[in-house]
């Protein structure tokens, strides 16, 4: 189960790695792009690779979200 203790970690190399990916595209690649199905997530549709970079970050966003609903604890 994920919780903010193991989110957090684990967001923080995601980033840093797509970081590392992202500074050796060339602007062009980040451009193109192609569809992906929108059943396997909310997020999808059409995108490009500079969307495709940012979707981790955005599906982290979402989750921490849903982690914070309970909050109450």
């Amino acid at each position: 189960m994920f919780n903010y203790v193991r989110m957090g970690p684990l967001a923080d190399r995601t980033i840093a790695a797509l970081q590392r990916h992202l500074a050796r595209e060339p602007e062009a690649a980040l451009r193109r792009g192609m569809p992906f199905p929108a059943g396997w997530d909310p997020y999808f549709g059409y995108l490009t690779l500079a969307e495709v970079y940012r979707y981790p970050t955005r599906h982290f966003e979402h989750h921490r979200r849903q982690l914070s609903l309970r909050s109450g604890r």
